[in-house]
């Protein structure tokens, strides 16, 4: 403001001045009188245009800082209220200002962010006190009988230390979940090969499949299919699901595994003929602890779909299931392109 007064002074004063210059000139001609009336008539036109011009600008600038210290303090109280937490919904951000909205947005997103990792938290919390009251009883009556007795003590030794693996299994594959949703890394993704992988499941799970008499068989692409990830976080997915597929599947079924790769990123789908799965409850299948009503009598921590959904999102993948009862589900993940690799880099990394 102090600029703006300052340039219009002195530009009223070069005016004045040079209106005066250009009337001395022509004082030969015209009465000293009028000149000066002239000089006076004029400089008070100047004046008074300056003082309009000052005046209006004064107006607009102050609308202009209305216009931005509204949003601005608008959005400095709703900031407060969700550090008060007397609210939850997000910060306004339509202004029509571009940085302010860009801010509010930013914001919106951190806070986004810190509501999914307290909502994990507090998951892991729940999660926590529902499933572990039951290992840690065993362990606590088991140690209880082994205090008072030596008669059974093998036993109760061995049912602590079944107790204890489930503690800890649950206990790290709920910290694995939370960090795979909140995009933590425990190592840097490298190229790899996925067909590989979804082989070397195939392998381990054929033993398991025969036992069951189901019947386990993969199509898979002749040429690697390269992905930048982690081996032991997509071993967990395959394993999970082809493990589950199994699990559910009656003897005489079978379980198809197939993988695809192509520009649009990669394809891998999980197909059985078990039991299915009830429309009803295919959005809940993937809460962690959840157990479909065909699947409680069955062993396992209801955790493997959770497992197998937090990966999905870790690789900013989607994942989908169609299922019937009684006939057979199946699972298809796509990964997007981002995640492909070059084949040359994932045959130099394996001849190393």
């Amino acid at each position: 403001m102090t600029l703006l007064v300052v340039a219009m002074v002195l530009s009223a004063g070069v005016a004045f001045w040079l209106t005066v210059d250009l009337l001395v000139r022509k004082a030969e001609e015209e009465e000293m009188l009028c000149l000066i009336g002239e000089c006076v008539w004029i400089g008070l036109w100047i004046l008074l245009l300056e003082i309009a011009i000052a005046a209006v600008a004064i107006v607009v600038l102050r609308l202009l800082a209305r216009r931005i210290s509204r949003p601005v303090e608008k959005f400095a109280a709703e900031v407060d209220e969700l550090v008060r937490c007397n609210k939850s919904d997000p910060v306004d951000a339509d202004t029509r200002i571009a940085e302010i909205d860009a801010l509010a947005s930013a914001f919106n997103r951190l806070q986004s962010v810190r509501a999914r990792q307290s909502e994990e938290i507090r998951n892991l919390a729940r999660n926590v006190l529902h499933d572990l009251r039951t290992p840690i009883a065993n362990i606590y009556n088991e140690s209880d009988r082994l205090s008072h007795a030596l008669v059974g003590g093998e036993e109760a030794a061995t049912a602590i230390m079944a107790a204890s693996r489930s503690v800890l299994r649950i206990i790290d594959t709920n910290a694995e979940i939370s960090r795979n949703y909140n995009g933590c890394e425990d190592e840097f993704a490298s190229p790899l090969d996925l067909s590989a992988i979804v082989r070397e499941s195939i392998d381990v799970y054929s033993a398991v499949a025969e036992e069951k008499g189901v019947c386990l068989k993969a199509r898979l692409p002749d040429d690697p299919v390269c992905m930048k990830g982690h081996s032991a976080k997509l071993q967990r997915l395959v394993g999970n699901l082809v493990d589950n597929a199994i699990k559910f599947t009656p003897s005489g079924g079978s379980v198809r595994v197939e993988l695809s790769n192509d520009d649009d990123g990669i394809r891998l789908s999980v197909s059985d003929t078990g039991i299915g799965i009830p429309e009803d409850e295919i959005n809940c299948i993937y809460e962690r602890f959840y157990r479909c009503a065909g699947a409680r009598t069955s062993p396992g921590t209801g955790l493997g779909l959770s497992m197998v959904h937090s990966i999905v999102e870790f690789y900013a993948g989607t994942i989908t299931c169609r299922s019937t009862p009684n006939s057979g589900t199946t699972f298809l993940i796509r990964f997007p392109s981002e995640c492909l690799a070059p084949q040359a880099i994932i045959s130099t990394t394996a001849k190393s």
